[in-house]
């Protein structure tokens, strides 16, 4: 499962959301917006401080090791709650409710129960956009309505995973009943 991998994704309890989106799909944003993951913003380690499959060829490596803006947040730890999450099926379980029940996530399922069929994540992201800039021009504030075009690569992914969505990478659509029912069967 994507959320496992993400999570041990890690060497010497260092993290990387260049690896995570090479090799998973996913970023930061999700595992941290769940408490999963802590990232860092201080001290930040170079690649060669930790052991990453991919520091020889990364093309991002040089961020690190130059301290150039743009690497806060980057590199992560594993939260207690990340490490329950490999430990216990339970939390693993709570950890799929809540990640259905992220305002993002919400508006995801909303925006494909109201279009009634599958949407490219082109579509899905144009609507998605029409409620933040509605929410924009309503009171100047986009709320919980904003997202960034990462934040939400990396929810649908992590929502595919779970079997909450159907997503191949370009459409998304809400589960037939019986794939959601299959799908949380082999979670568990």
């Amino acid at each position: 499962m994507p959320l496992h991998a993400a999570l041990r994704a890690t060497g010497d309890g260092i993290g990387c959301h260049y690896r995570l989106r090479a090799e998973i799909g996913l970023g930061i944003e999700p595992l941290a917006t769940l408490g999963l993951v802590k990232p860092i913003r201080q001290r930040i380690p170079t690649c060669t401080e930790h052991a990453c499959p991919l520091r020889d060829g990364c093309r991002f490596a040089r961020i690190f090791a130059e301290g150039l803006a743009g690497r806060s947040g980057k590199k992560y730890r594993l939260a207690p709650l990340g490490e329950g999450v490999l430990r216990d099926p339970a939390i693993a379980r709570q950890i799929d409710a809540a990640t259905r029940e992220l305002p993002l996530a919400r508006r995801i399922f909303a925006v494909l129960r109201d279009a009634g069929a599958p949407l490219t994540i082109f579509a899905l992201n144009a609507a998605l956009l029409d409620q933040s800039l509605a929410a924009l021009a309503t009171d100047g504030d986009p709320g919980e309505s904003g997202f960034g075009r990462g934040e939400l690569a990396g929810l649908l992914t992590l929502l595919g995973a779970l079997g909450a969505l159907a997503y191949d990478g370009y459409q998304v659509a809400l589960p037939s009943a019986g794939q959601n029912e299959t799908t949380a069967q082999a979670a568990d």
